[in-house]
């Protein structure tokens, strides 16, 4: 047992639409803490849509490969479904996260990661996350993102997008713009741009317009289930 480190069990939870360098921050911290760190990829259940265009095993190949991950011994990486969708983030999501946590390695986080996510805060009853240490990566609103990365692939930008993402995934370049390619809505975003603006603030132009629609119908979704 390595006794530098602060905590045993770290736990870093996104969807990771693919990872990128400020994904590779959060998990780098959690590494640098906990003797063992556990990854879960959110929104298993979904591919091919606006958010989630990759498969899941697109997005844990991807982090295997940034962390080399040949066993299981210090990081391990699940996939773990919304209960509705990525917005239904209640203390009940806190309490599924802490189930599947459990499931995986027989106890709850002692360290959890975040990012600023204005959503973090609604995750966890404060009984759920007692004994548990909270640790948030600031990150600044003008800096990389899972939609400009998938944007730069849109575009076929390769030399900028592997500024925005490790070095260890380049390789994955063709694969990774061939799937998103194949999603009809990113097809559709690709045909407006090349009408209008084919560029990064063009693109974050559209992308947000079929965002907002998309959040829309989920919340809706959600309501109609609650």
């Amino acid at each position: 047992m390595d006794t530098e480190k602060n905590f045993n069990l770290g736990v870093v939870c996104g969807r990771f639409g693919h990872i990128h360098n400020a994904h590779v921050l959060l998990i780098e911290s959690s590494i640098k803490l906990c003797e063992k760190t556990l990854i879960l990829v959110g929104s298993a259940q979904e591919s091919k849509t606006l958010r989630n265009p990759f498969t899941i095993e697109t997005r844990i190949k991807a982090i295997k490969e940034v962390f080399n991950v040949k066993s299981e011994e210090s990081i391990m990486v699940r996939g773990i479904n919304d209960l509705t969708n990525e917005f239904d983030v209640t203390a009940k999501w806190g309490k599924y996260v802490k189930s599947q946590v459990e499931r995986y390695c027989n106890k709850f986080a002692d360290l959890m990661v975040y990012g600023n996510d204005e959503l973090r805060g609604k995750w966890f009853d404060l009984e759920d996350i007692a004994n548990t240490a909270e640790l948030i990566i600031p990150r600044n609103p003008n800096s990389v993102s899972a939609t400009k990365v998938r944007g730069l692939l849109l575009m076929d930008k390769k030399d900028l997008w592997e500024e925005y993402t490790p070095e260890s995934i380049h390789f994955m370049y063709n694969d990774l713009r061939e799937e998103l390619m194949s999603v009809p809505v990113y097809n559709e975003i690709y045909k407006q741009l090349t009408s209008s603006n084919m560029s990064l603030d063009g693109f974050m132009k559209v992308y947000k317009t079929y965002e907002q629609k998309d959040k829309l119908e989920k919340l809706k979704m959600i309501e109609k289930i609650q």
